[in-house]
């Protein structure tokens, strides 16, 4: 069954070696909450499975990755132990901050790639989560989920998309719903909409509902650790568990 549900921000600034020292006191809030519910995570299940948003072809997830497309030789692995070095620089981003973390707080930890491609519909999106929940709730197992997805990228001038008018609103229902748990509200939420607001993990955070709810889980008690914007990227560290 899936005993607890952890989402994290799919930001490789959150790696100490990828960010560096100059970024501390924007990072340092938002990787200690990362850390923490990575953490709680370990401490409920030792298999996880990992849902994120990006194009895929279909081809099977590396096991083990690197972030040398940012700048740094730093190999990581879904995989208990030390992490081997890849063939080529073929990992997902969200893969690689959940085999960054996995490594940071779970080194026993295995965890099971779940990619989702961004444009896919939320109607599919609760299909893909209830077979995830249906599976785990037979499969005898205690089951973390971790969930890597970003809010929108348009909530400051700076930001990557600029400033979008409504972004910020969205972002504000988005980390409401995600911090109460509000299946709902995250089940609502529109592809197009979010699209146009630049929200990445929109299809992550749907699967997940689904998924919750599928594997028995009718509520949950939920926290958020972090909140906010700090390169106008809209990051939120959320916790549910039964």
């Amino acid at each position: 069954m899936i005993s607890a549900v952890a989402f994290v921000p799919g930001a490789p600034l959150i790696v100490p070696e990828v960010s560096g020292p100059a970024a501390v006191a924007d990072v340092d809030p938002v990787r200690a909450a990362v850390l923490e519910v990575g953490r709680r995570l370990a401490a409920r299940a030792s298999t996880w499975i990992a849902i994120g948003v990006a194009p895929s072809d279909g081809s099977a997830i590396p096991r083990n990755g690197t972030f040398a497309g940012f700048g740094v030789d730093l190999t990581v692995s879904l995989d208990p132990g030390p992490a081997a070095r890849p063939d080529a620089d073929t990992m997902p981003t969200p893969m690689l901050i959940a085999a960054w973390l996995r490594g940071r707080v779970a080194d026993g930890a295995a965890v099971e790639p779940v990619l989702v491609d961004p444009s896919t519909p939320a109607t599919e999106c609760a299909v893909i989560g209830e077979q995830l929940g249906r599976r785990s709730a037979t499969s005898g197992e205690t089951v973390g989920v971790l969930v890597v997805g970003d809010g929108s990228t348009g909530l400051t001038d700076r930001a990557p998309a600029g400033l979008l008018d409504g972004a910020a609103a969205l972002q504000d229902r988005i980390d409401d719903a995600l911090a109460a748990a509000d299946l709902e509200a995250l089940a609502r939420l529109e592809e197009q909409t979010c699209a146009q607001m630049r929200i990445a993990g929109r299809a992550a955070w749907q699967v997940a509902a689904a998924a919750w709810t599928a594997s028995g889980a009718a509520s949950a008690t939920s926290a958020s650790l972090y909140r906010g914007a700090p390169f106008g990227v809209g990051y939120q560290v959320a916790w549910w568990e039964r």
